[in-house]
């Protein structure tokens, strides 16, 4: 086998993990999730780490992995619904966990929707290590998100265009990125030559697609997920933006369940758009339609071609 890194990327709701776990259990592979909300603690169901009730694979939780229908998955609950965690935080862990996972000959799926995660770790993007700016931050405070929104604009406009301009937190980290500057760069490990499967599909497709995902979530074990994280970690942000927004209004009786619903599949498809505009930059990336029966066929001869060659 070569050694090199097999990067499953695409939109949400494209069933990445799925294909992956069925193309490690024929190429002997295990994954490293690149997913910035699957790296929290005790957020499973809203991060999608757990599939919808449909999809009965076996799910075992370790210390430091998950193992799902056999195949490892290293990168899910890396820190708590209160700890920090960035981009040059998830390259130090791919660069630590990376021996571990290939070792004995295993080849590794970096899989995930995080873009900024896959280019730094395959050295698309360089990123300096920048830390909290508590006064920053506190300045920031003060602000509404729509002039947080502003004022990214005004310094990033490029970070604006893909960023989720209705999570403060999401706008407060990428003020911090843009004010500062670091001379420690954390580089990608590009020895491990990646390569780029896509999955995608017609819009449409895709946004039916997360709106059966939201209505398959939308049950009472998500808001006991939601309510856990509010006990817990009460100052915690993670529950802002996408899934868990609508999930604490409707909790807290300020929309009824299906306006709450409406709400998570608007802020799916703005995610999706996101996650397109920023892939589109990455010419390598091979895409596969996967309304089309025979693409985890073309897959695995793509797999099996550069593994082979």
């Amino acid at each position: 086998m070569s050694n090199k890194l097999i990067v499953i990327l695409g939109p949400t709701c494209t069933g990445k993990t799925f294909l992956a776990v069925n193309l490690c259990k024929r190429f002997n592979g295990a994954i490293i999730s690149a997913d910035s909300r699957q790296v929290v603690r005790f957020m499973d169901i809203g991060t999608g780490k757990v599939p919808a009730g449909e999809n009965h694979q076996q799910i075992a939780k370790l210390v430091d992995k998950w193992i799902v229908d056999g195949v490892d998955i290293s990168g899910y609950d890396l820190v708590s619904p209160d700890e920090y965690f960035s981009a040059y935080n998830f390259v130090q862990y791919y660069q630590r966990i990376f021996p571990r996972v290939s070792r004995n000959g295993k080849s590794v799926f970096l899989v995930g929707g995080t873009g900024f995660y896959i280019d730094a770790v395959t050295g698309r993007a360089a990123l300096a290590e920048i830390s909290p700016n508590m006064k920053l931050r506190k300045s920031l405070e003060k602000l509404s998100t729509e002039e947080l929104a502003e004022k990214l604009c005004e310094l990033d406009e490029s970070i604006y265009k893909i960023i989720d301009t209705k999570n403060p937190a999401r706008l407060v980290r990428a003020i911090e990125r843009a004010t500062q500057t670091s001379s420690v760069v954390a580089s990608g490990m590009t020895i491990h030559n990646p390569v780029y499967i896509g999955l995608t599909a017609e819009r449409e497709i895709l946004y039916n697609r997360a709106d059966r995902w939201v209505d398959g979530i939308f049950t009472e074990k998500l808001f006991e997920e939601v309510q856990l994280i509010q006990t817990r970690f009460p100052k915690s942000h993670r529950l802002k933006g996408l899934i868990y927004t609508s999930s604490v209004d409707y909790l807290t009786g300020l929309i009824p369940l299906e306006e709450a619903k409406q709400q998570a599949k608007f802020a799916m498809h703005a995610y999706i758009r996101r996650q397109q505009t920023w892939f589109k930059r990455n010419p390598e990336i091979k895409w596969l339609d996967i309304s089309n029966k025979n693409f985890d066929s073309e897959a695995s001869s793509i797999v099996q071609s550069e593994l082979n060659g």
